[in-house]
């Protein structure tokens, strides 16, 4: 596991780039979650009810299971349509659910191979209907067991997160004995992605859990770590050995993590912060525009690392693999 020692940004200027990484995170996922997070037309996320709160809860589950190693566009046109196809029954009777027009529904988005939603030399080939089987399996395992148990997701989670930390929430999803096989890896992006998106659901929107946003966690996928490692945010940086210049995100996620808890910034702004300064076309692997980019003025500019192969074949679309 190489790694580099580089000069970094001083504290006053790592509190005011954390500080605009937070303040424009903020500002830009309040205006886009609606796009990000893809929710049907018949669902309503805006307003706090408990049945229609617990189908977004379970929606969440199913559409950040699916959308590991997926593109982006095309697993939220799969998430909504699936809802729209098979209406409650997803929620709370997914074992009801006809294999054949599932099937159906996923080929009907992601192709008849479904190359369209998966990256087929990213899965050490597994079919990709394969890998939308068993994660919708571990989805269906899950509803089976809230059902067996006679509990609501909605009341797991605001018992977990009123008595706990986001932390312990991340725990219960991603150790669970029915969704533990649908992740990928031990710490898995879209797990904290999950969770983080139930926080902000939580206190931005229904306002019914006394814990705060500032507890929120990392995610850090490729992107958001390129960005620490070219500003000089972080002094140590980890890359691959069998491809120098790539950094290895996930063994960057702790400094990432306490370099953000240390100055009281929030973890979940940050990281969107961070992951729009790519998306918004500034920080890209090949040809970043450093002259326009606002954090020009503190970054220190270590653009040699990058989150994924230099080869501009490469789709840099966000996954949470």
């Amino acid at each position: 596991m190489p790694r580099e020692y580089q000069q970094s940004l001083s504290n006053e200027n790592t509190i005011k780039l954390l500080s605009k990484l937070e303040t424009q995170g903020k500002s830009k996922w309040l205006d886009r979650w609606r796009k990000h997070i893809a929710f049907p037309d018949n669902l309503n996320p805006e307003v706090f009810d408990r049945k229609e709160s617990e189908k977004v809860l379970r929606y969440l589950v199913l559409r950040v299971l699916i959308n590991q190693q997926a593109k982006i566009e095309k697993v939220r046109e799969l998430s909504t349509r699936i809802v729209v196809d098979f209406e409650d029954k997803i929620f709370f009777r997914p074992h009801e659910i006809s294999e054949i027009k599932l099937f159906e529904t996923f080929k009907n988005i992601a192709g008849h191979k479904g190359s369209e939603l998966y990256r087929v030399g990213a899965i050490g080939g597994i079919k990709p209907i394969s890998l939308f089987a068993y994660r919708f399996k571990a989805y269906e395992g899950f509803i089976r067991w809230l059902n067996e148990t006679n509990q609501n997701l909605l009341d797991i989670v605001i018992t977990k997160l009123k008595n706990n930390k986001p932390i312990k929430l991340f725990e219960f999803f991603n150790k669970h004995q029915a969704l533990s096989a649908g992740w990928v890896g031990n710490d898995p992006k879209a797990c904290r992605m999950l969770v983080n998106w139930i926080v902000f659901l939580l206190n931005e929107i229904w306002h019914v859990t006394e814990i705060k946003i500032s507890e929120t966690l990392m995610i850090v996928d490729g992107h958001v770590g390129k960005i620490f490692c070219r500003t000089g945010l972080i002094d140590t940086v980890i890359y691959e050995s069998k491809r120098p210049y790539i950094i290895q995100a996930n063994k960057l996620r702790p400094l990432i993590e306490k370099l953000v808890l240390k100055f009281e910034k929030i973890p979940f702004y940050v990281d969107n912060g961070a992951f729009y300064i790519f998306e918004d076309g500034y920080c890209t692997d090949l040809n970043p525009k450093c002259e326009i980019c606002p954090l020009t003025e503190l970054c220190l500019k270590h653009t040699k690392w990058t989150s994924y192969q230099i080869n501009r074949n490469i789709n840099h679309a966000r996954n949470t693999s």
